[in-house]
């Protein structure tokens, strides 16, 4: 091989993923694991040191613990009770004055609740230490290559694939790469929206923020009523505190500042410690950042063989937590799409079911997060109102601490939670198979578990009959293609075997009873999975339910599994394929 040729081959990828945040990593673990040749360039010389994105939902903590992230995070984030929920003070020294509490009780009642829902539960974790496991996880696939200090400077279409230009950051050297498929992960201000994508929906804009992360001894002040967040009703100084960072001690402070410049050290004391309501508390400012928050959504998420994600698709305010993980979600979804589509098993057509699953819940997503943020102004700006002693004596009435109980009464519990918007999303697309039955509408609060095609594939509790061990129905999906159900009857597992021979797939079939390899827990599992004798589940790589199936006997069996098999894969039955000919 000549020293050009083996340039050329080190430089071209099944994928390239611009952007090494959260989803970017998820992205490149997830095509890495599939065998795929993907490189990932990100600018920043490493995962991110900033105090952002804490908010892990049990959703993402589910591909976390198939992915063997939730593990490495067993010793990370904040416990349970010292990050429970919101507090609204006049400053903090005088106590709170509303709270909204995530959880009443320890953190084992908290792991139980969810326990019925999930194998494991939302955490807040610092993206530090999340970017940092995915990161490691994904370095572990020796077809993956992670390009950091490497920044996307140019971007072109080609008949068939993508040629980027890439800059070495520190030498300023560039490169050549393509790419079949190139996907864009590089956040709210992506270059390469910037530079393909067509069309935007904005939504409002909420200005911009400064977040200080400063040392001081608020233990038995702050940190003492346990709360995530920690709301100023004083005019003066509001904004909000953040609790102290689990692993380097540091509190922050946010609030609004449409200049450009940051205010100066003394300013920034002066309002840190008016909002305690401590006035002489020694303080050491240890970093300052800016923020700005704007809401939109891209219109068109592929654009050719360009591909958005997180984001560089869906971009909004950050209250309730729903950036990182409905980004990571995305990546879960497009993953395995593009690893069928590159080795040829679906019809390119199957891309087209990412937008068409994606989009509708991000539509969800910047509507609930713009409520949020305009929620929460709304209800201190009102509960401000008339009080002038706030000003003049740090006091508020004891008609608008009425007015904020009954207020924030509403989103408490599961509304601060969101287990509906956690667990229950719905797809709709040409990758799902209908069968007459009815989603239940998607809900932010409440959370209805069924198999109706289309939903998360939920979790039951299971114990694996050669060891005993307890396991979850999630433990068992994530990679490929799952045929499973209750007491399922041989032909099914005859059937699943000669689909995946003929589509040159994997697709084993999971039977699941008292002499199976699993055996259920409780009746949850039986109820879900098997309404009527013979029912079967399919349950799709990225957990979601693709097809509920119901067949008498081995040919009925085969046939309903190749029909919708070849219905979510975008292909049909050719005298190219023999073996799907005969199976057909």
């Amino acid at each position: 091989m000549t020293g050009d040729s083996r340039r050329n081959a080190e430089n071209r990828f099944d994928v390239v993923v611009c952007g090494g945040g959260p989803v970017g990593l998820s992205m490149t673990y997830l095509l890495g694991r599939a065998g795929l040749r993907v490189a990932m360039f990100e600018k920043r010389p490493s995962t991110t040191t900033l105090p952002k994105g804490q908010y892990l939902h049990a959703s993402t903590a589910e591909f976390f613990r198939q992915w063997g992230v939730w593990d490495l995070l067993a010793d990370a984030g904040w416990e349970t009770e010292d990050a429970n929920g919101q507090g609204f003070y006049v400053n903090v020294a005088n106590g709170p004055v509303a709270e909204i509490r995530a959880i009443e009780g320890t953190h084992e009642d908290y792991v139980k609740k969810w326990e019925a829902h999930s194998p494991v539960f939302p955490r807040k974790i610092p993206a530090s230490d999340y970017e940092a496991a995915i990161r490691r996880r994904a370095e572990s696939w020796a077809n993956a290559s992670l390009h950091f200090n490497t920044q996307v400077t140019d971007v072109e279409q080609l008949e068939d694939g993508v040629r980027l230009t890439v800059e070495d950051v520190p030498s300023k050297t560039m490169r050549g790469v393509v790419a079949r498929y190139v996907v864009a992960c590089d956040g709210a201000h992506s270059f390469i929206r910037s530079r393909l994508g067509t069309g935007q929906d904005h939504g409002p804009t909420f200005g911009n923020q400064v977040l200080v992360e400063f040392r001081a001894e608020l233990d038995d002040t702050l940190g003492k009523d346990g709360f995530f967040h920690s709301f100023i009703l004083n005019p003066r100084y509001a904004g909000w505190f953040g609790s102290k960072h689990p692993g380097n001690g540091l509190w922050r402070y946010s609030f609004r500042h449409d200049e450009e410049t940051p205010p100066v050290r003394e300013v920034l004391l002066e309002r840190i410690r008016g909002a305690l309501g401590m006035p002489h508390l020694p303080i050491e400012i240890i970093q300052t950042y800016r923020f700005d928050y704007s809401t939109g959504l891209l219109r068109n998420w592929r654009e050719k063989n360009v591909l958005f994600a997180g984001d560089a698709a869906h971009w909004h305010s950050p209250w309730g937590g729903f950036g990182m993980n409905s980004g990571i979600q995305d990546a879960n979804n497009l993953a395995w799409k593009l690893e069928l589509v590159l080795k040829g098993k679906a019809a390119e057509t199957l891309l087209d079911s990412y937008q068409e699953e994606r989009k509708s819940k991000a539509l969800i997503t910047v509507k609930s997060a713009t409520y949020n943020s305009l929620h929460y102004q709304a209800i201190a700006e009102a509960a401000r109102v008339g009080e002038g002693a706030l000003f003049a004596q740090g006091r508020i009435s004891a008609e608008a601490q009425l007015f904020l109980s009954q207020r924030t009464i509403p989103h408490g519990d599961n509304a601060v939670l969101h287990t509906g918007y956690q667990l229950g999303t719905v797809y709709r697309s040409r990758a799902i198979v209908g069968n007459g039955e009815t989603a239940p509408a998607p809900d932010l609060v409440e959370y209805v578990e069924t198999t109706v095609p289309g939903v998360r594939a939920p979790h039951a509790w299971l114990s694996r009959q050669a060891t005993g061990e307890r396991t979850s129905t999630i433990d068992l999906w994530g990679r490929r293609f799952v045929l499973v159900g209750h007491d399922m009857p041989d032909y099914w597992k005859a059937a699943a075997t000669d689909v995946a021979d003929a589509l040159d797939i994997e697709l084993p079939a999971i039977p699941v009873g008292a002499d199976a390899a699993y055996r259920p827990l409780d009746s949850k599992f039986e109820r879900l999975y098997a309404a009527r004798l013979g029912d079967v589940v399919l349950v799709r790589p990225d957990g979601f339910v693709g097809a509920k199936l119901c067949a008498p006997d081995k040919t009925t069996a085969v046939r309903l599994l190749l029909d919708a098999m070849q219905s979510i894969l975008g292909i049909a039955a050719s005298a190219k394929n023999p073996e799907i000919e005969a199976l057909a």
